[in-house]
């Protein structure tokens, strides 16, 4: 079972900084560059150059038929400039479960933001209104993106893996993490008057 809507009315999701706007056409050159760039994708799991006519097919024949998935242009709230994306898939509302992830910042001057921060607050917020927990699936070598995911209060899932389709894709050796809603709400709690205000 999954979230049934129309997407040709994209979702926006708003928080103080940041304003999260469900992907449509005019923000395919973004995520093209983005997902393009040798600097952000090393660990994407994307083992071709991604151009606007596939980006525009993948759009219309997998995205917008598929109600499992959700991809969200992270926005400023002030400026609207598109500087990231972040995502869910794998939406599960039977069994309240999703997959978190879709995360590229293509802006660097956004790096440490509040806005970059509330970003991940904003989705969850919304994730929870529907799962009971959400996984993630972090490339082992990916320092960074771990480090941030277990600041945000995921940790390694030492149970019988949820998703292991997602564990070992296109030579990425990936480790499995999860945060039920618990969790997120301590973890939300303590950091996010911190971290965003």
């Amino acid at each position: 079972m999954s979230i049934k809507r129309d997407k040709k009315e994209p979702l926006n999701l708003e928080g103080k900084t940041v304003v999260l706007k469900e992907i449509v056409p005019e923000y395919f050159s973004y995520v093209v560059e983005w997902r393009n760039n040798s600097s952000l994708n090393k660990f994407l799991n994307q083992p071709f150059v991604l151009t606007l006519e596939l980006e525009k097919k993948w759009y219309e024949e997998v995205y917008l038929p598929d109600d499992t998935q959700e991809f969200f242009i992270m926005t400023d709230k002030e400026t609207g400039t598109p500087f990231g994306t972040i995502g869910r898939t794998n939406i599960d509302l039977k069994n309240k479960v999703c997959i978190s992830g879709r995360l590229i910042l293509g802006n660097s001057d956004y790096a440490l933001t509040p806005a970059f921060w509330e970003s991940f607050f904003v989705l969850a917020d919304y994730s929870y209104t529907f799962v009971d927990v959400e996984y993630i699936h972090v490339v082992k070598e990916n320092r960074k993106a771990m480090t941030l995911d277990k600041t945000l209060g995921f940790v390694p899932n030492e149970q019988e893996v949820k998703f292991p389709n997602e564990c070992f894709v296109n030579g990425l050796d990936q480790q499995e993490l999860y945060r039920t809603k618990e969790m997120y709400l301590k973890i939300r709690e303590k950091l996010f008057d911190k971290l965003v205000c």
